[in-house]
Parts: C-alpha cells; sequence; structure tokens
C-alpha cells in the first residue's frame, strides 16, 4: 500500500506523454493552419487586385441633334481620372462631345453626369471677359465658381505673363490670350478638364508649359479630356484615346 502523498503524485511517464501529445497536436494544428493560410496568400497574389476607379463625368446613351442633324449619335463615355485623348476629323463632333460634358449642348437623348463642380471647359475661344485685366480675369473666373483666387500672379507668370497680366485682355496677341486662358487649369483646379485643341496658338515654351500644367492636374488626380487632331506623343500618358467620327465613338 503506497503512502497517500504517493497515490497524489501522478506518474512521471504518464504526466508527460500527454503534454508532448498535446505539444506535437497544437504544432501539427498550427502547422496546417499556416499552410492554409499560405496557400490563400498565395491564391490572393495571383488574382488581380481590381479597384473601381471613382468616374468624375459620364455620358450615357447621349444624343445631341443640333440644327436638324445628329452631331452625337448614342454616345456612352465614362472619365475618370488621367488623361483622355479625343481625336477625329474637322466636323465630327468632338467639340459638341466637350460641350455636352460642360453642360453647354442641349442632349436630345441620355443623361450627363459630373461630379465635383461643373467642369472646367476652355475652348477653342479664350473665354476671357473684354474691360478686364488677365489678373482680373482669372480672379473673377475663380470667385464665380465659388473658389478661393489662389495664386493667380504665380500661374499667370508661369505661363509667362508677368509683364502682361495687368494689361487689358484684348490687348493681348492671341498667343497671350491663350496662355492667359489655360492658366486657370491651375487657379480652379476642378475635378474635369476639358480642354478643345489646347495646343493652337501656342509657341514651344507654351507648349511645354501646356504639358507640365496637364502632368500636375493628372498628380493631381483631376480627369482631363483633350479634343486634339496632333500631339501623338500623348499617347504613352493617356489612359484612354477615343476617335470620334460621323458622330459614333470607338476606344482605339
Amino acid at each position: 500500500m503506497l503512502p497517500s502523498w504517493q497515490l497524489a503524485q501522478p506518474s512521471s511517464r504518464y504526466t508527460c506523454r500527454p503534454r508532448a501529445i498535446g505539444s506535437v497536436a497544437a504544432g501539427s494544428g498550427a502547422q496546417a493552419a499556416t499552410r492554409r493560410t499560405t496557400a490563400r496568400l498565395q491564391r490572393h497574389r495571383s488574382r488581380p487586385i481590381m479597384r473601381r476607379v471613382p468616374e468624375n463625368a459620364s455620358l450615357n446613351d447621349v444624343t445631341v441633334v443640333l440644327d436638324d442633324r445628329a452631331i452625337l449619335r448614342g454616345i456612352s463615355l465614362g472619365l475618370g481620372p488621367g488623361l483622355t485623348l479625343l481625336r477625329g476629323p474637322n466636323g465630327a463632333g468632338k467639340t459638341t462631345l466637350l460641350r455636352a460634358l460642360a453642360g453647354l449642348a442641349p442632349l436630345a437623348r441620355g443623361r450627363r453626369s459630373v461630379s465635383g463642380g461643373p467642369p472646367l471647359y476652355i475652348g477653342h475661344r479664350p473665354m476671357l471677359l473684354s474691360g478686364l485685366t488677365a489678373r482680373e480675369n482669372l480672379a473673377f473666373l475663380a470667385a464665380f465658381r465659388g473658389l478661393g483666387a489662389g495664386d493667380v500672379a504665380g500661374a499667370l507668370r508661369a505661363w509667362g505673363l508677368a509683364g502682361e497680366m495687368d494689361r487689358p485682355i484684348e490687348r493681348l496677341s492671341a498667343g497671350q490670350r491663350r496662355r492667359a486662358s489655360l492658366a486657370r487649369i491651375e487657379t480652379e483646379q476642378m475635378p474635369l478638364v476639358l480642354l478643345d485643341e489646347p495646343f493652337a496658338d501656342l509657341d514651344s515654351d507654351a507648349l511645354v508649359r501646356l504639358r507640365a500644367a496637364i502632368n500636375t492636374a493628372l498628380v493631381r488626380g483631376q480627369a482631363v479630356l483633350m479634343a486634339t487632331h496632333m500631339h501623338h506623343e500623348l499617347d504613352q500618358d493617356a489612359t484612354h484615346r477615343y476617335v470620334l467620327d460621323d458622330g459614333a465613338l470607338r476606344e482605339v
């Protein structure tokens, strides 16, 4: 008969073995869990991560009729952050498409959606007010949108208009008026920028400045839609490229 204190002491042979078995079992479970986690991670790595890019603007099945002629026919287009190029022959409807996005062309059918406020539309003609200087124009147009004027003088200096910013806009050359108009890209910074043949009337220095302004807008996450005939060197920077012909749009 063993003393009671010895009966209370479990045999080391049995006390150690269950712990050893439990340790091995736990280790096997952990290893299995690790293998399962690793397999899941590998599956996720091999699967492309798709993120939805929010659209700054869109046209949905839009038709525009001017003078009893369908200029745009059933156009659908979504614009997110990035540069989109629009090309096509004269009279294809490029300007009308930009004006439809800007809310300046009536829609005979379809729907237009723009987020973040009215887009900045810079057309063939600089949309500046006679009787005001370049500086006053940019400050007024920003205030009209409810925006702070920002560094208007700095933007005009960057566009080479340091000596002309306080002259009436009608006394500037066509190229200088175009520069002043394009400086609005910096002073207004709208989510959607619509540029209709922006390279017209620009010299080589202004062309460099325009490319820099577009790149800065893209870094800010703006959507830029540009209608242009030339400058295929921009293709490498474009997110999308479209051709508009006879009122129909196709991506290339």
